[in-house]
């Protein structure tokens, strides 16, 4: 069953849209600084303790999470805030 934001706290990623006809040179600015835009954001996406019924694709050092089921990551059916230490997920 997914997790719904009603009752976890789930952050949501930015994604840029197409932009409409502009000047060739302001068309490129706005699509660079959308994409830094997208990147800082999501960065602290993932930056983020959100709850989590899976493994991230991207694991960091440092990523917290809070882990539901079916997500097992310290393989003892632990239900809680775990931490990516660069090598395995840990208790906080």
């Amino acid at each position: 069953m997914p997790l719904e934001s009603k009752t976890n706290v789930l952050v949501s990623r930015y994604a840029r849209r197409r932009l409409p006809n502009l000047d060739a040179s302001i068309q490129m600015y706005i699509q660079e600084e959308l994409q830094r835009i997208e990147t800082t954001i999501n960065q602290l996406a993932d930056a983020a303790i959100q709850v989590a019924d899976d493994e991230p694709e991207t694991k960091r050092k440092g990523m917290v999470r809070y882990a539901v089921s079916p997500w097992n990551p310290l393989g003892n059916n632990y239900e809680g805030l775990v931490v990516y230490n660069g090598t395995a997920w840990v208790q906080v």
